[in-house]
């Protein structure tokens, strides 16, 4: 299903009804043919009554949806749209939900929740690619620095070629138990974390010292911070992980001179639906600093009066 050099027109042409898009999630999600998630057994037969094909196994009598055990399971959304949603997701810069719903012509509630159902593949596949040799490690920061109180820290591992240019890249956001509350630095437990997570056991990293960015990141870390400004106005540090995460997903293939939408619309086949539930659920993040001057506005002119002191 070579879909690479499609530009976004012929795309919407070839994935133009649920069919068209049927047949290519069937060649995404058993590319040596069909399985049955029960039994495993090759053989099938079609039923055509519902809105997607159902394949019923010959050996235990299953029937299972094209889209079940996708990130598209349960949706009413149509999969042209669904499809259109990946292939933006695939650009090099993303697009926002505002804008994805006005592209698609969804609601804003429906863009959000296909844009982080989409993330969540991108996590599942970034989460399988761990850094295989050693690497290195630095922290950096985002918000204004202006207001350094506020700021997200960020990790940063990158595994080298020659010292000089990075050929993996991971974007990991501390737990705020593993960041110092006061000067939002990252702990030592941080840094361990990091590597448990996103590193075979025998890679083993290294960072600076004083806290400098290798000049191969530094670039990286630049980057991605406009990105989240430039595209999507800020993002809170609830779901600054998925969206690292969707950056990454597309450095990286970017670094291995591979295509972006296939290897997508593929984990978008074989990942689980996240629930809407699961994604506005509270989640243990840094505690914004203006809870303690009772307001934002007066933490600002804290700050403020600091600057004019």
């Amino acid at each position: 299903m070579p879909v690479e050099a499609d530009t976004y027109e012929q795309f919407c042409q070839r994935f133009s009804s649920d069919a068209a898009c049927a047949h290519a999630l069937f060649a995404l999600r058993w590319p040596e043919g069909f399985r049955c998630p029960a039994c495993r057994c090759s053989r099938f037969s079609l039923i055509r009554t519902r809105r997607l094909p159902l394949y019923q196994c010959a050996s235990c009598r299953r029937q299972t949806s094209i889209i079940s055990g996708t990130i598209m399971e349960g949706s009413r959304t149509p999969l042209p749209r669904w499809f259109q949603a990946m292939f933006l997701l695939s650009l090099p810069g993303g697009i926002s939900a505002l804008r994805l719903a006005d592209v698609i012509t969804v609601t804003y509630k429906t863009a959000w929740h296909i844009a982080h159902k989409i993330r969540f593949a991108l996590q599942s596949a970034e989460a399988s690619n761990l850094i295989d040799a050693d690497f290195r490690l630095d922290a950096f920061y985002y918000g204004s620095p202006l207001y350094q109180d506020a700021q997200q820290p960020l990790l940063i591992g990158a595994s080298l070629k020659d010292n000089e240019q990075p050929d993996h890249v991971v974007l990991h956001q501390p737990e705020p138990s593993h960041v110092d509350p006061v000067n939002r630095r990252v702990l030592a437990s941080g840094y361990h974390a990091f590597s448990r997570k996103h590193a075979e056991p025998h890679a083993i990293p290294s960072s600076d010292r004083y806290g400098k960015l290798h000049a191969a990141v530094f670039p990286i870390a630049k980057t991605v911070c406009a990105w989240l400004n430039d595209t999507f106005n800020g993002i809170g540090a609830k779901h600054l992980q998925a969206y690292v995460d969707e950056f990454a997903f597309r450095l990286n293939k970017h670094l291995q001179s591979a295509s972006v939408l296939l290897p997508l619309l593929r984990w978008c086949s074989i990942t689980r639906a996240i629930q809407y539930d699961e994604l506005t659920r509270p989640k243990p993040v840094l505690v914004v600093p203006w809870v303690y001057f009772g307001s934002k506005s007066r933490w600002k002119g804290r700050h403020m009066s600091r600057w004019g002191a």
